[in-house]
């Protein structure tokens, strides 16, 4: 990631940290993002750490997302050429009503009724 894209995503992410932006992330992408931390090599604790400071993103829901779910997103892939982890985001978004994604990640500008806002714009 470029450096102003680095500064950029920071400052959304602080924005859901104090509660000044409302969202949510799937379980599956908490995960995605513990997967890479091990294939950079950091220890259990620095992921410990991670996950743990999530509980305190006043802003930030955790949501489970379910088999069906899963299954559901497949056809995401097939309909819209996504990834299944962008594919699984936007059914996310769809069962709860989500219109909005905070997102570098083009792919998302092919979904009907999703806008996707680049992490430099403001809310």
């Amino acid at each position: 990631m470029g450096q102003s894209r680095g500064v950029h995503a920071k400052n959304v992410l602080t924005r859901f940290k104090n509660g000044e932006l409302k969202g949510v992330i799937t379980d599956f992408h908490v995960d995605a993002v513990v997967v890479v931390m091990e294939n950079y090599k950091l220890r259990w604790k620095d992921i410990a750490i991670f996950l743990s400071g999530l509980l305190r993103y006043e802003g930030l829901t955790v949501l489970p997302m379910t088999l069906y779910s899963r299954i559901c997103a497949t056809s995401h892939m097939k309909d819209f050429g996504l990834s299944f982890d962008d594919a699984l985001a936007y059914q996310c978004m769809i069962e709860n009503d989500i219109e909005r994604i905070f997102s570098y990640d083009h792919d998302f500008d092919v979904l009907p009724d999703i806008r996707r806002v680049d992490p430099k714009e403001s809310w």
